[in-house]
């Protein structure tokens, strides 16, 4: 398909088979390396070298528009299974039609900090949470684009097991 793909129509957030209304923005977490600081006899400088199959803590915020209960039972100290379900469209310039793909987001969180939010009168008390992500899952139309699992020692990029080879060499696959 030769397109553009336009954005997001919609999602939801969900855990345990619960949708958490009120929700207003999911910030996605960011998926960064660590590095080797390369430098030495026979090198014009220093390079940074990501480290194979590692990435550095991964945090996600929820900004929910309201103090709702989703947002108080998110800081339970406990592990939440959160999915989100997102409808993006996309338009296809050789076929005149517009079209839709599904995504799926898996995040496994443990909660960091509650963000009171601010109290004005005749406005919502919007609060937010942040959370330490130990999970991480990126699906699109069913193929798993990113799946980032650093207790377990995994770190899948577009269908590539990138931390594979650590695992058997510690003997854990």
């Amino acid at each position: 398909m030769n397109g553009v793909n336009e954005g997001v129509i919609n999602y939801k957030v969900y855990e345990g088979g619960k949708s958490y209304l009120g929700i207003a923005e999911v910030t996605l977490p960011d998926v960064e390396k660590p590095v080797f600081n390369v430098s030495g006899p026979g090198i014009g400088g220093e390079v940074d070298i990501p480290v194979k199959g590692y990435i550095n803590a991964m945090t996600t915020t929820i900004n929910f528009r309201h103090a709702n209960e989703a947002a108080y039972e998110l800081m339970e100290e406990r592990a939440h299974n959160l999915v989100l379900m997102q409808l993006d469209q996309n338009y296809d310039n050789e076929a005149g039609v517009i079209t839709t793909n599904k995504r799926k987001r898996i995040l496994k969180v443990l909660p960091k900090k509650l963000g009171g939010g601010t109290l004005k009168p005749a406005s919502p008390q919007a609060i937010s949470g942040e959370y330490s992500v130990l999970y991480y899952s990126d699906i699109i139309d069913g193929k798993v684009m990113t799946e980032i699992d650093p207790v377990n020692c995994k770190y899948i990029i577009n269908g590539k097991d990138y931390a594979a080879e650590i695992r058997a060499g510690l003997g854990m696959a």
